[in-house]
């Protein structure tokens, strides 16, 4: 069941997910705690995006490289900032 849930899937496919191939009877409560869950893996997706733009920029690599493997300008800038910051 959690195979289905941790792909990039939108809360309401997630809920349509539980509630039609689980059974899954959808709560307040079930409906909050499913809003967590995704907000938590949207964040973890961001931070290793992140991640691997900062580990490509120590590689030297250039920023127009970067943006060709489909990583976003405001991407790159969050991890650049990220990387100075913290020299």
């Amino acid at each position: 069941m959690l195979e289905e849930l941790v792909p990039r899937k939108g809360a309401s496919e997630k809920k349509r997910i539980l509630a039609d191939e689980y059974g899954m009877r959808m709560t307040a409560e079930l409906e909050g705690r499913i809003q967590i869950m995704c907000n938590l893996s949207e964040n973890i997706v961001e931070r290793e995006r992140i991640d691997a733009i900062k580990r490509m920029i120590k590689a030297n690599a250039a920023k127009e490289q970067i943006i060709s493997f489909g990583y976003t300008e405001a991407e790159y800038k969050k991890a650049e900032r990220a990387l100075y910051a913290n020299a």
